[in-house]
């Protein structure tokens, strides 16, 4: 066990909606299996069920979702969801939109630290069939959340350019650091919660990004560029940005991933070969051990 290499776990959180999560994990699962050449599973713990959506258009639900796929298994007595294999090298537990309806047996107790338990449970069987877990997670601190969270070796915090985007990224940041309190071996004291936080930033405009000082874009994005640019420079758990460009929202449009993109002739212009190459430079460092 002890030379078993270890799956890596990386989720997403914010809370805040409508910060491009569903779109870095969905972009970010595509980086590790066709750049990297990963194996990966991804699980979509988030209500609205974006993530298996981009999969799984919802007339395929019935056909192509069984009962024993999705996360509702996690909650059943001695089962654990069987992922379904969406692409090369990737596989998806979907979602369930009945998952909201369960939180409160979660509350109560009951499953309180299910993902815990099916990680430790299956942990080399997972790193055996896999290079990364991705979870998709709703943007809050629900007692699910917190399962997700728990176990995840990194969370990407993610900010647009909102007031109070920089703020969300330093509660993210304490809200972990409060779980490292609480979910802790009763034997021997020590935190089960072992999570790194790194912090991006989201759909920034590209001339703001490339050229803070001297760009006409709104003044928003230049100076949440010069903010975001001053905290890389203090503290490496700020990573980047990602910039607003067509290609994300074809990508999104289209069920491709940018990496899909990048290779078709209509989306390859000159204008968009920085794009794709600062993106990949970003998803090297947030999947980077």
């Amino acid at each position: 066990m002890n030379d078993l290499k270890k799956v890596q776990v990386v989720s997403a959180n914010i809370t805040k909606g409508g910060v491009g999560k569903t779109t870095i994990i969905y972009n970010g699962a595509y980086f590790l299996t066709l750049i990297k050449l990963k194996k990966v599973l991804i699980a979509d713990f988030d209500f609205q069920m974006n993530l298996t959506n981009r999969f799984i258009p919802v007339n395929q639900r019935k056909d192509l979702i069984k009962p024993e796929n999705d996360v509702l298994n996690f909650f059943k007595n001695d089962t654990i969801p069987e992922p379904i294999l969406v692409d090369d090298n990737l596989w998806l537990i979907p979602g369930n939109p009945r998952l909201e309806e369960l939180l409160d047996n979660v509350k109560n107790g009951k499953q309180r630290n299910y993902l815990l338990q099916w990680y430790y449970s299956n942990m080399e069987k997972l790193s055996e069939q896999y290079d990364y877990i991705l979870f998709d997670t709703h943007n809050d601190h629900n007692m699910i959340t917190d399962n997700i969270l728990a176990v995840s070796d990194k969370v990407i915090a993610i900010a647009d350019v909102d007031g109070d985007s920089m703020s969300m990224l330093a509660d993210e940041v304490n809200h972990i650091n409060k779980l490292k309190k609480l979910i802790v071996n009763p034997i021997t004291g020590e935190s089960f919660v072992n999570t790194k936080v790194v912090k991006i930033g989201n759909k920034i405009i590209a001339d703001a990004a490339k050229n803070p000082d001297t760009s006409t874009a709104n003044v928003d994005h230049r100076n949440f560029v010069k903010a975001f640019n001053q905290m890389m420079e203090i503290d490496d758990s700020f990573l980047g940005y990602f910039w607003d460009r067509g290609p994300l929202a074809k990508a999104k449009t289209e069920n491709k991933s940018m990496f899909h993109l990048k290779t078709d002739a209509r989306y390859n212009k000159k204008n968009n070969l920085e794009f794709y190459q600062k993106s990949e430079e970003l998803f090297e460092k947030i999947f980077s051990a």
